[in-house]
């Protein structure tokens, strides 16, 4: 099957992993029982949010190994690593001098002035009331990130959604006992125990979003995710460290399609995306990087 995107497309991914081992997604800790998330009826739940971090995580650690340049690897190299506001001000300060002459239209700095006017304006600034520069220029690279034009920044609203997830699965405890920090021996009279799944359980994945044109860099940074994903699988949740979370992707198809276009002319796979054409996820990524 030939498939070709041509502009941005809307998408609906249901993928299917398996977990290698336990999962255990934390809720709540009682005196010494650490508990899963969990609704009524016993089935253990992965909310969405868990998957955007695990996810996001990933696309941070590939993002500096695809083809960049100006200010879209600017934008990588500075906002997608920083933790919280308090670094991302402080990783952009040393370029302040060439914002600012930016921002007053003085000649031989590193931004396009005109850009930059386009850009503060879209974020509704007043281009003559500006007082915090270094917190502008966070969000006018946060708008050239990548990362962020998928999962979301200070900027932008991610372009990618998640479902939560009901895993049909069993629970049980697992003993464990506390570690003494500096001496790396046994802590004495600290017994907990973790909730877990069971292992091997079935897990399904539903993501929807839009990409946009092939071969964009926001295209190639979720082709290069979803790789990965196939490849390597991805950890999830917590006591990682303890061998927990591990899952293997088993199947994934995708429906996707450009709005207003083909099959989809009158709105109608706005409403039923999976009436488009199914794609498997080897398709879907080489349409993702404009190889097809």
């Amino acid at each position: 099957m030939n498939r070709t995107f041509s502009a941005k497309v809307k998408f609906v991914g249901i993928l299917t992993l398996k977990a290698r081992g336990p999962i255990h997604v934390g809720h709540s800790k009682e005196v010494n029982v650490l508990y899963t998330l969990k609704l009524p009826s016993g089935d253990l739940v992965i909310p969405a949010s868990t998957w955007k971090g695990a996810l996001r995580s990933l696309a941070e650690k590939l993002a500096p190994s695809l083809p960049m340049s100006g200010i879209e690897k600017l934008a990588v190299d500075i906002v997608a690593r920083a933790q919280d506001p308090k670094d991302a001000r402080d990783r952009v300060r040393g370029l302040m001098g060439d914002f600012e002459k930016a921002l007053e239209k003085q000649p031989q700095q590193r931004f396009d002035q005109r850009d930059v006017e386009e850009k503060l304006l879209s974020l509704g600034y007043d281009l003559q009331r500006i007082d915090d520069k270094e917190w502008v220029l966070v969000q006018y690279l946060s708008l050239y990130c990548p990362v962020g034009r998928l999962f979301g920044n200070w900027a932008l609203a991610g372009s990618l959604k998640f479902f939560d997830t009901v895993i049909r699965s069993g629970s049980q405890r697992r003993p464990g006992v506390g570690i003494n920090r500096k001496t790396g021996t046994v802590q004495e009279n600290v017994l907990y125990f973790v909730e877990t799944s069971d292992a091997y359980a079935a897990v399904p994945l539903v993501l929807l979003g839009e990409v946009e044109a092939p071969g964009s860099t926001p295209a190639k940074l979720l082709a290069s995710v979803l790789e990965a994903l196939s490849e390597v699988g991805l950890n999830i949740g917590g006591r990682k460290s303890a061998g927990l979370g591990l899952l293997e992707l088993e199947s994934a198809e995708f429906y996707s399609f450009e709005p207003g276009k083909g099959m989809d002319e009158r709105g109608a796979l706005l409403a039923n995306p999976r009436a488009a054409e199914k794609m498997d996820l080897r398709t879907f990524i080489e349409a993702l990087r404009g190889e097809r």
